[in-house]
């Protein structure tokens, strides 16, 4: 499970010899049914996981850095869309549908470090002449103490996040962060970074034992109920 964004259940092989054969003679609807019960188990204690922001070892989520930082739990939109997205009498697999979700998944679950140069966030972050400043930059502008003569007002204030998004365009927006970010002298002039993703682990039982449990609850839970 470590190298992988998704969780893979196969039933065959995992049991006891005599739950085995339980597991066996039941017809291919009701190990349909147990492998769907179990890897839906398995997706609410993932969900837990992620309200807890612990990975599948205990361990806490790595923080967000910067001005990422906020109340919204990181992984949530993924815990969310998480889904059985396949199941027969043998298998089963918990992740995403759709593609683009499943590799932003494996970013997160497996970490990524890249490199990026200033030509190419450059040539990424083109915008359209008079594009109006964002909410997030008027917010990081505030948060680094802009100040602005207003009209009918004596003395520089802090502007609002609206005045901002009014009469500061993108471009200008982003000027002026540089030159107020305290950390300016750290990260200017750099032509080069390293980008670096931590994993956030969270899809999937703990351990292998867990799974086995899990597959033996639900399949004693189908036995009773089908006599």
């Amino acid at each position: 499970m470590a190298g992988r964004s998704t969780f893979e259940l196969d039933v065959r092989g995992r049991l006891g010899v005599r739950e085995q054969l339980a597991l066996l003679s039941l017809p291919p609807q009701l190990r349909r049914r147990l492998l769907n019960q179990v890897t839906k188990r398995v997706r609410t204690m993932s969900r837990k996981r992620v309200r807890e922001q612990r990975n599948l070892d205990g361990s806490a989520f790595a923080p967000r850095q910067g001005d990422g930082k906020g109340k919204k739990k990181m992984e949530a939109g993924l815990a969310k869309l998480m889904v059985v997205t396949r199941v027969s009498a043998d298998e089963a697999e918990l992740g995403w549908k759709n593609a683009l979700t499943r590799w932003v998944a494996a970013q997160q679950h497996n970490g990524v470090s890249e490199r990026r140069t200033a030509a190419q966030m450059r040539r990424w972050n083109k915008t359209p002449p008079g594009l109006a400043a964002t909410e997030k930059q008027a917010k990081r502008l505030r948060r680094l103490g802009l100040r602005v003569r207003q009209v009918g007002k004596t003395s520089l204030t802090r502007p609002s996040v609206a005045w901002i998004q009014e009469h500061v365009n993108y471009a200008k927006a982003g000027l002026l962060i540089r030159i107020l970010d305290d950390q300016r002298s750290e990260s200017s002039g750099a032509q080069s970074w390293e980008i670096t993703l931590p994993k956030r682990q969270f899809i999937g039982a703990e351990t292998e034992r867990d799974t086995d449990l899990l597959i033996s609850q639900v399949l004693q839970q189908i036995l009773t109920s089908s006599r």
